[in-house]
């Protein structure tokens, strides 16, 4: 099956300062629902097309537009019209201060079968070569 979008998708995709027309400006749609005070729990949902991502035309659509306009969303390229989509809920916990627990789970919200690949990718501050007795991060799945 021939992928729908092919660009990896690694981060939120935004508009620069020349590319928008009102500044700089994340295109997606992301919800933050939940989190705890001490952020020991937080939830979070970020609204993924089933069909390629519009980057080209937010980039251009957006920067032919005056200040004066209104700006090009991502819901006005009709990417979201047939309401095939995805829901990426991503929940983190901390058990402590050294364990944390994330937990993605994605809904497939159009009519259809879809294919979506997930890559979590864990970045880690290495502060275990600062001290020798200090371990290095595990990963359990």
């Amino acid at each position: 099956m021939e992928r729908p979008d092919p660009i990896l998708k690694e981060r939120l995709f935004g508009l620069t300062n020349s590319e928008g027309n009102h500044g700089e400006d994340v295109k997606e749609y992301y919800f933050y629902l939940d989190s705890t005070p001490t952020h020991s729990y937080m939830k979070y949902l970020y609204k993924y097309p089933q069909q390629e991502f519009p980057y080209r035309t937010l980039v251009e659509t957006n920067g032919r537009r005056s200040r004066e306009d209104l700006e090009h969303e991502l819901l006005d390229t009709g990417v979201f019209d047939a309401d095939r989509y995805f829901d990426v809920f991503v929940e983190y916990a901390k058990g402590d201060p050294e364990d944390l627990l994330i937990r993605v789970s994605v809904h497939n919200r159009g009519p259809e079968t879809a294919e979506i690949h997930l890559l979590p990718t864990l970045w880690f501050r290495n502060t275990w070569s600062w001290k020798r007795a200090q371990a290095s991060p595990r990963y359990k799945s």
